[in-house]
């Protein structure tokens, strides 16, 4: 009788391990599930900026007929930003006497910067030089460097 009790309390334990094994084993099912579904819905998400994407693009016409309407287009609209530039330079004189002559630091400023933004957006920026440039001079200027004495041998 002993031998069956002792048999008895191993069997308990075992189901009780099975039973905490079996939790276990659906709260991960639980969180595979879950992030399962996120993962899809990111993905499925993703597919339809994609459709959309496509969508846009195929719906242009992209032969050479098209290409070259769409690229007179941009000439137009460079011509008349060309055009408004230009204007904006030539009232510039006026605008700079007198902002100067009223005196003032943050008119004068601000005409620098409308300066530097037009003389920007005029120049061609191929690899981006002209833009550095205007950088460099627009930083305020350094301290001058004391000279060090050196001794000598």
């Amino acid at each position: 009788m002993v031998a069956t009790s002792a048999v008895k309390q191993d069997n308990v334990k075992n189901r009780n391990r099975i039973v905490a094994f079996q939790e276990r084993l659906d709260a991960l099912e639980v969180e595979a599930r879950s992030r399962l579904l996120r993962a899809l819905g990111a993905a499925d998400e993703a597919l339809h900026g994609l459709d959309d994407a496509l969508a846009r693009v195929a719906s242009e016409d992209w032969t050479v007929d098209g290409m070259r309407r769409r690229i007179d287009g941009l000439r137009v609209r460079a011509g008349s930003l060309g055009a408004t530039a230009m204007k904006r330079v030539a009232e510039m004189p006026g605008t700079a006497m007198t902002r100067l002559a009223s005196g003032s630091r943050v008119p004068v400023q601000n005409l620098s910067r409308e300066l530097d933004r037009l003389a920007k957006r005029l120049e061609p920026s191929g690899d981006g030089k002209a833009e550095r440039a205007a950088e460099v001079t627009t930083a305020e200027p350094r301290p001058a460097k004391r000279p060090t004495a050196t001794a000598t041998s």
